[in-house]
């Protein structure tokens, strides 16, 4: 889930109008410069910019989309040269941007908007020191900048981003938020980004499409973070109608669908995203659309994954495409190629993303995944709950040797449960799973409390349900999906401390 937070937060960004001064020039090149931005257009938004800056280099607004222009283009390629030159590059437009931007409260609010992506590139670079460093200027600056502007609600968005992120930040990455300095809470930047999306503006102005930008946010947080998946498919859904001509649109909506376990409108959306010259190639479309396949058992899942490993030259959920590869030979009987690209885990890629340090912790295991188990988690995950459960009727734990595969076997059973709707067998199944599984290196019984803790929370029951959160974070056996669930868990005991 940290990997989906950070990834979904670079790709989201607008630019509000306020009256500015003519070095913050909101001209019709810049704002179609910064359409094509938000489309994942970045060539022809390049090409714009240079233009612009040729004619009017002090312009504050062009240097800083040319900026958040450059970030992007690295955050979706992880190219290290790019990344090199961006060190360079960033520190130079912050400096401009100072220097051309006078006294407004854009000068302020684009340098923090800057130095939040560009820590977040960092962070994805594994440049932590300097990503939290950038982080926690980004945030000073904008709230700074929100004591001297006080109406101007656009430094709510990324101030509110950062104060709820940080409220469920997982342990490991809890030094850079003390580093930072925020006061974290989850409660109190829904609040902030409410406060602007609450707002009412005219209509087809700067601070109308920034608005929409924030929902677009508060739609990812609701999902992501506060778990209501209703109320953030609303906010996501109004705000991407433009997914079949904007490849970030196309992005976020199938992302969204994914995580909700709609696969077939996922990969319908990802069958028929935006493609051409005029858009960045985006290569992690190839990812989805093979897991989303393999959640649906395809038998042409293996084609996308493929794509994405021999194509992508990046960092992150490499480990995870070969694991998914070695997992579709595996289904299908083929136990030569699953071992050959299972091998192929160790020596490749980087251990950044949850999955892609999981996938390296199997490599090395040497375990073999029970196919019927196998079969039904990639169902589930994929939203066909009945086709999951048949692969486990009829069987209990004593068709499994292994006492990971018997506690695994419960774990699926509940969270199939869970999905039908039979909550009250689901909690007799999770607590059976924590009973079996606490002494396991694995994650279920973790992610057991977990989801406890989510059914009381959905019943109003908010004691039961911090105790069950709490209970997740006492786990200290499980080594897999770590991040992950303590970002849940902690999301979930400030959600029911409010």
């Amino acid at each position: 889930m940290f990997r989906v937070s950070i990834f979904f937060i670079l790709f989201i960004f607008c630019i509000a109008s306020y009256p500015a001064n003519a070095k913050i020039d909101f001209n019709k090149n810049c704002n179609q410069a910064f359409e094509d931005i938000f489309s994942l257009k970045l060539p022809k938004a390049d090409l714009t910019l240079n233009q612009e800056l040729e004619k009017n280099p002090e312009n504050a607004f062009a240097i800083y989309l040319k900026g958040l222009s450059e970030i992007i283009a690295v955050f979706i390629s992880e190219n290290g040269k790019k990344y090199k030159q961006l060190q360079v590059s960033i520190p130079d437009k912050l400096k401009k941007i100072e220097k051309f931007g006078e006294k407004s409260a854009y000068t302020q609010f684009f340098k923090g908007q800057l130095l939040f992506y560009y820590g977040i590139t960092q962070a994805k670079f594994e440049d932590f020191f300097s990503a939290g460093s950038n982080i926690r200027d980004s945030y000073i600056t904008l709230k700074a900048n929100a004591l001297k502007y006080p109406n101007f609600l656009p430094n709510n968005t990324i101030m509110g981003v950062i104060e709820t992120f940080s409220g469920t930040v997982p342990n490991s990455y809890k030094w850079i938020i003390n580093m930072v300095g925020v006061k974290a809470s989850v409660n109190n930047g829904m609040k902030r980004l409410d406060k602007f999306t609450n707002a009412d503006f005219p209509n087809n102005t700067h601070l109308e499409y920034f608005k929409m930008e924030a929902n677009i946010f508060k739609g990812g947080l609701y999902n992501l973070v506060l778990h209501n998946e209703k109320k953030g498919w609303e906010i996501i859904s109004s705000c991407t109608n433009d997914f079949k001509t904007n490849l970030l649109s196309a992005y976020l909506r199938a992302s969204f669908l994914i995580k909700t376990g709609d696969i077939e409108n996922a990969i319908e959306i990802l069958n028929n995203c935006p493609k051409g010259i005029e858009f960045i190639e985006l290569r992690f479309m190839d990812y989805l659309l093979g897991a989303s396949k393999l959640s649906r058992l395809d038998k042409d899942a293996d084609k996308y994954l493929i794509l994405f490993v021999t194509n992508f030259k990046g960092r992150n959920y490499i480990k995870s495409a070969l694991q998914k590869l070695a997992w579709y030979y595996l289904i299908n009987g083929d136990y030569v190629n699953y071992q050959l690209y299972m091998n192929k885990i160790p020596k490749a890629g980087f251990e950044f993303t949850d999955e892609d340090k999981q996938a390296s912790k199997n490599a090395l295991s040497k375990y073999i995944p029970n196919i019927s188990l196998l079969r039904s988690r990639l169902l589930f995950d994929g939203g066909y709950y009945d086709r999951a459960y048949q692969e486990l009727e009829g069987k209990s734990t004593k068709n499994y040797a292994e006492k990971r595969d018997q506690v695994e076997f419960i774990y699926r059973l509940a969270r199939i449960y869970q999905k039908q709707g039979k909550s009250d067998v689901a909690v007799l199944n999770f607590e059976k799973c924590i009973a079996a599984g606490k002494n396991l290196p694995h994650y279920y019984a973790m992610a057991s409390s977990i989801e406890i803790a989510t059914i009381y929370e959905s019943k109003n029951n908010l004691p039961y349900a911090k105790k069950y959160y709490l209970k997740a974070l006492s786990f200290n056996k499980n080594k897999e999906y770590v991040n992950s669930l303590e970002q849940r868990a902690k999301a979930g005991i400030d959600r029911v401390n409010k």
